[in-house]
Formats: C-alpha cells, structure tokens, sequence
C-alpha cells in the first residue's frame, strides 16, 4: 500500500521510548512518546488505553489531539470495537474507513476520525496495552508505518511495565493503609499483632483483612475476612462490608444479626461477589469468646501450656451466595494465658496439597516454642510458615494474646462518657487480678467511674481531650488515681459537693488534690487477708 504520510522512521531507533520513558509521571512518559509518534507519522490523534485485566476494559490514559479520550474516561471492552480487537487479537489492525467500521468509542467519530492503525503493547506474551493513531483524512497504513508503530510499542512496553507496576505498587500501599486498620488498640491484659501480605510482586491489593474493634459496652470486636477475587474491585467491596460491618456492632445488633445483615448486604451489591468471615466478641472480664463463621477457615486457640487446637465450629454460608441466611453463634473459654490466631487461606493453602496439610503445618509453627526476643505472635507464626515463600494468595493474620494483668496499670482516655463502660470493665478485670473480692470490686469500680464521670464533665471544655487512670497496687492496698489537667470553676465544688460523698462511701479512703494542673482523685481499698 501507499503511503500517504511520513514514515516515522525515528520511532524504531534504540532508546527512543526509554528515552521518553524516563519521567516520573506515566501520565507524562505517555504523552510525551504519543507526541512523538503523532509527528513522525503525520497523524492528527495518537492515545494509550492500559488494560485493566480484573474489569476487562481498555482504559484510555493518555491522548494528543483527542484529549477527550481521557477526560471523559473512555472505556473499550476486550474484543469490542477498534481497540478491544486489537488487544483480543494481539496484532496490528488498520481500519481505512472508520464510518464502515465498529467503534465503540464515539469521541472518534464526533471529531471526524477516517483512517486509523493500532497496534499491541506486549510483555512477555501478555497485551498490556493498546497504542494507536487516526487521521482526519483517508489513509492507507503501509507495511513501514505498521512496522515502525509496532517497533516503538515493542521498546516502550517494558517501560510502561515498570512505570505501571511502580504506580499500581503506591496505590496498593495507600490503599493498604487506608482499608486495614491504622494501629491495634491498647487494651491491658491484651496484646495484638498483625500481618497483611500481599501475594506475589504485591502490586496489587486483594480483599482480605482484620480489624480489631472496641465496643461501647467494653468488649472487643474481633474480624478477619476475606473477598473472593483480587485487585481494586475485591477491595472496594472488602471496604463497604467493613465499614458497615462496624456500622452494624455501634448499633449493637447480636453477632448472628450482624452476619446476617453483611450477607444480605452483599447480596444486595449484585456484583457476583462472595466472602468469607469470622466475628468474635470477646468479653475480657470473663475469659469468653462468641463467634460466628460464614465460609470462613477455623480460628487456632493456643491454651497456655502451649497447646493448639482448632476451634470447633457452626459453619453459616459465605457472605453473598443468597439472601436470608441463618448464622449460629458459638461459645469458648478464653482464660488468661491463651492466644488465638484469625487468619486468612493464604496463610495455609498450597497448590497441589490438601488444606488439611496446610492447616496442620499452622497448628505445628504456632506450637513451636522458639520465639526471638521481642517477637510478637503474628511474626513468630509468619516466619515459621512464609519467612522464606513467595505467596500464591494474600494473607491475613491476627494474632490475640490474653496476659495477666500487672499490679499497676496506666490508661489514658479520652474526655467523652462513652469511655465509661470500658473503664468500668477493664478496672473490674484489673481488681479481680489484684484479689479484690466481688463485693468490694464493684464499690470501687463505681468510685472511680464518678470521678472520671466528673472530670470529664467539668475538666474540660468542648474541645477534645484526655485524662488518666493510674492504679497502683502494694502489700496492703490498691489505689485508683484519676487526674485530669483541666480547669474547674473556683466557685463550683467538687462533684456538685455530692461525688465526693459517693465515693467515700463506697472505698475505704478518697481524697481530692486540686489545682493549677488540674485535679488528682485518688480511691483507696484495703486488701484481703488472703490477697496480701
């Protein structure tokens, strides 16, 4: 065929695309090289549409002379149109005469395109993309122009690879960081560890994750699940179930209502997607967990002599295969001393093993007495499985460890009543592990509850704020100390002269400090015979 324009012979010469390629932004790098073969072939648009695998889509991403393309988010399916041919066929394709051609893209021929010449971008064997050029007049492509637009597609492909990776690979970070939870919580008498792994080159971000989650009447929401599929649909679906996951426990709805409502929920999504999932509430005063499992592989307890065992369970469907499922809660010891392990199917299954073998390679690693100093649970488990493997699957793991409560115990807590019901808990635990008798736990919980009652009441102003709890405990006695280092009015007496009295009768001693730095209560309770 005749050629009609120019022959672009610059666009196969050495270094030319790595040349272009060699900005930071992949915006940038693909405008600059579309530039670049516009010129040299004489054509009036020349664009990028990247392939998104998961969605299977072409999407445009960089355009000259057909800025729109981008703008307006243009999106070809594999196989439809002009583009989604060539990246079907994986070759080169010209079309002569665009008004007797399908095109899925009508920005194409709102602005007059006649002839175009696409070609593949490939890696490897695989289509990653698809570049291709229009003229407003008739053209014929000839064999050189082909040749010469496949050759620069050839030499830049390894360079939009990379660039494309290193963006995918900041996204899966952010993305990380913003749908996993940004710190575990502090709660004495807990520790947490966690680990998020994301599989292969980790470049893309799955739908696995954990969450830890602290409940107004004081317990603790315990989450771990996972989305079927992988990329950013899987983790924009984990994303909504997780936030309406805690939409469902602030309302306070059971377990089993909870799991109930997410698969109903899911349903509802109609994208075709499942998941899997376990919710524990763990109640710390009384060494409890419920749960419920829909799908989801069973949690490991690890008793405090160092034994594993998993846990037996009532197993509901997976979320999302179909509307109005029923979701058994099931009950388990879990005194101080005893861990447990939540984790995903990419931390035991292998290709060609049963998950049988997995599971019990899991149970082997987190018996394993040596643990490196400083090691916390999660690290120990993930060493003894995946230290050394390249992962087939994402990974999620939560690691909950019950320790014994120390004879003195700090919080800081934030000025607002709703810490109340956690405080209440967590001293009752502390006292109880203090030998405090039931009776005399209770007087003291109350005491120190309407003194963190008053500071937050009257220390503080709208703004946000903290105060502390320190309790100490000697040979003799326990005390409770809440200081706050807000401002009270001169003229207003301590608890409206009424708190103070409340509490002197509930404890054994209270005496209120206060001044320029706020106020000091300081609760004391002989101890038991017994408990000395």
């Amino acid at each position: 065929m005749d050629n009609d324009g120019g022959t672009a012979e610059d666009l196969g010469h050495p270094g030319t695309a790595e040349r272009t390629l060699d900005y930071v932004s992949l915006e940038q790098m693909l405008s600059d090289l579309l530039e670049r073969i516009r010129s040299s072939l004489q054509a009036d648009t020349a664009a990028v549409l990247l392939l998104d695998a998961d969605r299977g889509v072409l999407v445009a991403r960089a355009a000259r002379g057909l800025e729109e393309e981008v703008r307006q988010g243009v999106q070809v399916p594999l196989a439809r149109g002009f583009a989604g041919r060539v990246a079907s066929q994986a070759r080169p394709i010209v079309i002569e005469d665009l008004s007797r051609a399908e095109v899925v893209n009508p920005i194409l021929r709102q602005r007059g395109i006649r002839s175009m010449l696409g070609v593949p971008v490939q890696v490897d064997g695989r289509v990653i993309a698809v570049m291709h050029v229009g003229t407003l007049q008739r053209r014929e492509f000839g064999e050189e122009d082909i040749s010469a637009m496949q050759r620069a597609a050839d030499r830049a492909a390894a360079a939009i690879d990379s660039a494309q990776l290193s963006e995918q690979r900041a996204v899966t970070e952010i993305m990380q960081r913003t749908l996993l939870p940004y710190a575990l919580p502090e709660v004495p008498g807990v520790r947490f560890s966690a680990k998020y792994l994301p599989a292969g080159s980790g470049v893309k971000i799955g739908g696995d994750w954990y969450d830890v989650l602290p409940l107004d009447n004081g317990r603790l929401a315990l989450v771990i699940g996972d989305v079927v599929g992988r990329g950013v649909l899987a983790a924009a679906v984990m994303s909504e179930i997780r936030t309406a996951l805690r939409a469902y426990l602030a309302e306070g709805h059971e377990l089993s209502r909870v799991m109930a409502l997410l698969n109903d929920l899911l349903v509802s999504m109609g994208r075709g997607r499942s998941a899997t999932a376990a919710i524990f509430d763990y109640d710390l005063e009384r060494g409890e967990l419920e749960a419920v499992y829909a799908g989801h592989l069973p949690a490991l307890l690890l008793t405090a002599g160092g034994e594993a065992r998993f846990l037996e369970q009532f197993q509901g469907l997976p979320l999302g295969i179909g509307i109005g499922q029923e979701y058994i809660p099931q009950h388990y010891p879990f005194p101080v001393g005893s861990s447990l392990l939540l984790y995903t199917d990419g931390l035991v299954e292998r290709r060609g093993e049963s998950i049988e073998d997995g599971l019990e390679r899991l149970r082997t690693a987190a018996e394993s007495p040596a643990r490196e100093d400083d090691a916390s649970l999660a690290d120990h488990v993930y060493r003894g499985l995946l230290d050394e493997s390249t992962l087939e699957d994402d990974v999620a793991l939560l690691a909950i460890e019950s320790l014994p409560l120390q004879r003195t115990m700090q919080l800081t807590l934030k000025a607002d009543t709703s810490e109340l019901a956690w405080l209440r808990r967590t001293l009752g635990r502390w006292l109880a592990g203090q030998g405090i008798q039931e009776e005399d736990l209770f007087g003291m919980t109350l005491a120190a509850s309407e003194a963190a009652g008053n500071a937050i009441e009257h220390a503080y102003g709208p703004h946000e704020a903290t105060f502390t709890v320190l309790c100490e405990r000697d040979d003799e006695e326990v005390r409770v100390i809440v200081r706050d280092e807000g401002s009270w009015r001169e003229s207003h007496p301590y608890g409206r002269g009424r708190g103070i009295g409340i509490m002197r009768a509930l404890v054994d001693s209270a005496e209120v400090e206060r001044g320029e730095r706020g106020t000091t209560v300081t609760l004391r309770k002989q101890l038991p015979g017994d408990a000395r």
